[in-house]
């Protein structure tokens, strides 16, 4: 994920000061020299920032004395909040060009902020300032404080990626399900007999791992074996005395929750001696690009993050303008097959 332009963080600033009352109406906001000074960017860095500000009718750009905070602003009935846990993590994908790509050609804008945003608001004052919102969870459980009292005002949300406990709001996920039976299914298919499932967090706390794991068992069922299991690792512990372990049990094909631990787990296993695929066939989930660069390349299960990211926008801005329920929307998934597997 692309890193937050310097304009929006600016934007984010002043919309933050306007929100708690540090900028009231009536107030003048910082000139375009002043926040070039502050931020140490250039005049058409600070200009971009106060142009998209006047967009979303936050200030009033009078010719001659300067900007100033809206006496009669509107709520942000055009911008939409855009919540990654993690936006600089290439495992998240890029939903932001999907996103990006549908309401270029509609009137409503998007602002991209962390998770810890939420610690700043309160629902109330959320729904003042945004048209909609577009979540990627943390964790099916977290801020449910403000995300319920969203649900029960009819706030316009939609999740990415995973599904929030107890609260029925539209989400758009890859068909995760489908993808651990996939990966499972082509292990099977090459003769592995004894086949773990490996990841770094329980899987009671992420909707998306558990599909996951249950399309594996779904697989393993279906074709009779007698061996499944799964392993819940620190991925910054020494995990050798595991690796280890694998192979005296007789495992061999490993699926893991995703290319990034997939890729540091082929690390390891290669630091204990053993070798990929001859000794352990390793598949991953997301198709990162690193996916395809490591040696042997990772076998993985690909998103389409892009669709995802549109699919988002597209539902979100569809409960905004017609004020109905939407359907979720489960997006299809692909193996990528490279030298990890046998």
């Amino acid at each position: 994920m692309k890193k937050e332009p310097l304009y929006q963080k600016i934007v984010s600033d002043i919309m933050a000061q306007i929100q708690s009352g540090e900028l009231k109406p009536g107030d003048q906001v910082p000139t375009e020299l002043e926040i070039s000074k502050q931020y140490n960017v250039s005049r058409i860095t600070s200009k971009r920032a106060l142009t998209e500000l006047e967009n979303q009718q936050l200030i009033e750009r009078i010719q001659g004395r300067g900007s100033f905070v809206s006496e009669q602003r509107q709520a942000h009935s055009n911008v939409i909040l855009f919540l990654l846990p993690f936006p600089n993590n290439p495992g998240l994908g890029d939903y932001a060009q999907g996103i990006s790509r549908f309401i270029e050609n509609t009137s409503y804008t998007v602002q991209i902020q962390t998770n810890t945003y939420l610690t700043k608001l309160d629902a109330k004052k959320l729904s003042s300032m945004y048209a909609g919102l577009i979540l990627y969870p943390e964790a099916g459980t977290s801020h449910l404080d403000i995300l319920y009292t969203l649900y029960l005002e009819k706030f316009p949300v939609v999740v990415l990626d995973k599904k929030i406990e107890s609260i029925p709001f539209p989400f758009i996920t890859s068909d995760n399900m489908h993808g651990g039976y996939l990966a499972a299914q082509h292990l099977i298919s090459q003769g592995h007999k004894k086949i773990i499932f490996y990841a770094t967090q329980n899987l009671e706390r992420s909707s998306t791992i558990r599909e996951r794991y249950l399309g594996y068992l779904k697989a393993i069922h279906q074709e009779n074996l007698e061996y499944h299991g799964s392993k819940v690792m620190n991925p910054d512990a020494d995990n050798s005395g595991f690796i280890h372990q694998l192979k005296e049990d007789e495992i061999t094909g490993i699926i893991v929750e995703n290319d990034i631990n997939a890729i540091h787990l082929m690390k390891e296993i290669k630091g204990c001696g053993y070798q990929i695929p001859e000794d352990f066939s390793i598949i991953g989930f997301d198709n990162i690009q690193a996916a395809g660069l490591v040696d042997p390349g990772l076998t993985t299960i690909a998103q389409r993050f892009e669709e995802i990211g549109y699919q988002s926008a597209k539902q979100l801005i569809q409960l905004i303008d017609k004020k109905q329920d939407i359907q979720s929307v489960v997006v299809p998934i692909e193996i990528m097959i490279r030298e990890s597997t046998n």
